[in-house]
């Protein structure tokens, strides 16, 4: 694994010439780093926990040409920034800039022959990072030709994703779906939702992890433990709505509105060519997740009750006319009486257990209750008129007709 080689170039180095080190990638992001005995300052200990550098330590850092530099150069201390002088090796592969090597070297102990020894290590390091940046688009443009409508893609991405190693052939996959709430697509959102997923491919480094980045969404394929058994990719879903939500940066009018990120998960399926059922089933639980707060940030595609039915239902701008007429007339009235009428439909007819859910007495409740089915003509005792209406109203929040919480 990359990784692991990349660990051990920066450990060797280190221990060479006996001071600590880290390298990033060319974003500045957290990569490796050795241990680091000697005497640290607080941006390298705020780096590693941030796993990637603040804007004005890069801007500082920059500043001496380290993008375009080929060769070791060092940069001065900042006592304001906190910053103790280093010596930096810029990470390249032929004619891309992949990463930088930093050493704290606040004296410019580093003489010819260790600068010598660290050159020859960013030349490897920057042949492992090349190898990784491959491994990684090869592996997301194979994961959207397993997810294709063309069974002959699905067949050769399979195969390709096996034979190749990238994930288990005998493991059953469940996809995660992530995207934001307000399903925003913008190559804003783009590059967030790919810095995340890189970020989660380096924080916990599954095995068989497959990921891409698309306009509007983040995909993952998550191998299973066991048949019909998601437990990982509940963890991966987690893990990348946490990364969202650390990198998302609100300004302006934003800040009182911050995006709300949200994720679906689909059933594990015990064949590669079947992940485009999960994917369907990730992208639709992350619609009902999105329409409906109740059901959380996260939703699994097993847990969504008759929302697996509704959410098949083909949305069109007259999707009104598949809602009751009789919830239609509800909708017109008093926001509180719909949500004390769901609330009552959500609980199944518990009385007691609506009015405390709504902090109502007992009395008000069967009054709101009364003043509804006057006004709608529905027969809340009436078994089919209960159904017609929980289940128009869960389509209603679906379709954005019904959105308070």
């Amino acid at each position: 694994m990359a990784l692991n080689e990349l660990q051990a170039i920066v450990d060797d180095l280190a221990q060479r010439l006996d001071v600590p080190i880290v390298l990033e990638d060319q974003e500045h992001r957290m990569v490796v780093y050795s241990s680091q005995s000697e005497a640290i300052d607080d941006i390298r200990r705020d780096t590693i926990l941030r796993r990637e550098a603040r804007t004005e330590v890069k801007d500082w850092f920059r500043q001496f040409g380290i993008l375009q530099a080929t060769a070791p150069l060092r940069i001065p201390s900042h006592c304001e920034l906190g910053i103790l002088g280093r010596l930096c090796a810029p990470i390249w592969f032929r004619t891309w800039l992949l990463g930088f090597l930093f050493m704290i070297d606040n004296e410019a102990k580093l003489d010819d022959g260790a600068i010598a020894l660290v050159q020859q290590a960013a030349s490897h390091a920057g042949l492992l990072l090349y190898e990784e940046e491959l491994a990684r688009r090869l592996s997301a443009s194979v994961l959207s030709h397993l997810l294709s409508a063309d069974t002959d893609l699905r067949d050769a991405a399979a195969r390709q994703l096996t034979e190749q190693g990238i994930t288990p052939a005998d493991a059953s996959h469940a996809v995660v779906y992530v995207r934001r709430a307000d399903d925003i697509a913008s190559p804003e959102w783009r590059e967030q939702i790919d810095e995340a997923l890189f970020e989660l491919s380096r924080k916990i480094g599954h095995v068989g992890l497959v990921q891409a980045a698309r306009h509007d969404h983040g995909v993952l394929l998550v191998p299973s433990a066991a048949p019909d058994e998601d437990r990982a990719a509940v963890e991966v879903a987690q893990e990348i709505l946490a990364a969202l939500a650390r990198r998302y940066r609100p300004s302006g009018a934003d800040d009182c509105h911050p995006a709300r990120f949200i994720a679906g998960i689909g059933d594990p399926q015990r064949h590669l060519t079947a992940a485009m059922t999960s994917y369907r089933q990730a992208q639709l639980a992350a619609t009902v997740a999105a329409a409906v707060p109740a059901v959380g940030d996260l939703a699994r595609w097993a847990d969504l009750g008759a929302f697996r039915m509704l959410a098949q239902i083909p949305v069109y701008e007259d999707c009104e006319r598949s809602l009751d007429p009789r919830l239609v007339m509800l909708l017109g009235t008093d926001p509180e009486l719909v949500r004390t009428v769901e609330a009552y439909l959500d609980l199944a007819g518990d009385a007691k257990r609506t009015a405390e859910y709504l902090h109502l007495h007992r009395a008000t409740l069967y009054y709101r209750l009364d003043k509804a089915q006057q006004l709608t003509g529905v027969d809340l005792r009436d078994g089919n008129d209960r159904l017609a209406l929980h289940m128009s109203l869960k389509l209603a929040r679906l379709v954005g007709r019904w959105t308070t919480a």
